[in-house]
């Protein structure tokens, strides 16, 4: 079965993307540090939704996850100071009673359509991250039609460009068949199939 090739993010993209939230709020921070924490670890919109404070460790820069994706498996790593240094000043101003990382900031209790109360401290939404994706890549100037999915294609696209070990993806992607992760060999063909060419023409 033919897969569709996913859309990816380039670099200038992806800068331009964590640049748009403005943090003088406080839901943009927030969002910033989504963003740079599923642009460094391939995190689903699921696993990010229902992180708990015990399920990261800043000082070690991992993640333990207790909400995955059906036969997904094992833990992330990162790399990134910049995930740190935001996370760290989310948790300065989050709602303190909150069981969930990332949550709402809602100062006042507002009714949605559906009369459901919102108030700080509540668990995002799927439908939540999906628009902030598409409305900071609007912000940012992103011809893409891009969803929330498109930072962990991005992320793993990348990672295979810097190491060229697709085993290496698959572990942080946590697949459980290295046939899901080989899309990424071909995700990654439009920004070095020129390089590895090496000047190759007729």
């Amino acid at each position: 079965m033919n897969r569709k090739i996913p859309v990816v993010l380039d670099l200038q993209e992806i800068e331009a993307l964590k640049k748009a939230p403005n943090q003088r709020y406080k839901s943009a921070l927030r969002d910033k540090a989504i963003i740079y924490l599923v642009l460094n670890t391939g995190l689903r919109v699921d696993e990010v939704i229902n992180l708990k404070l015990k399920n990261i460790d800043l000082k070690n820069k991992t993640i333990t996850l207790d909400h995955a994706k059906k036969d997904s498996f094992g833990n992330v790593v990162f790399n990134s100071d910049d995930v740190v240094r935001l996370i760290k000043e989310w948790l300065k101003i989050r709602p303190k009673n909150s069981e969930w990382l990332f949550c709402t900031v809602t100062k006042d209790k507002k009714l949605f359509k559906n009369g459901r109360p919102t108030t700080p401290g509540n668990k995002l939404s799927r439908q939540y991250l999906t628009n902030m994706v598409k409305r900071y890549s609007r912000i940012a100037n992103i011809d893409k039609t891009i969803s929330f999915h498109t930072l962990r294609h991005s992320y793993a696209t990348w990672l295979y460009v810097k190491t060229h070990n697709i085993e290496k993806v698959r572990q942080q992607l946590r697949h459980a068949s290295i046939e899901t992760t080989t899309i990424y060999t071909r995700t990654a063909w439009q920004f070095e199939g020129h390089e590895a060419l090496n000047g190759f023409q007729l």
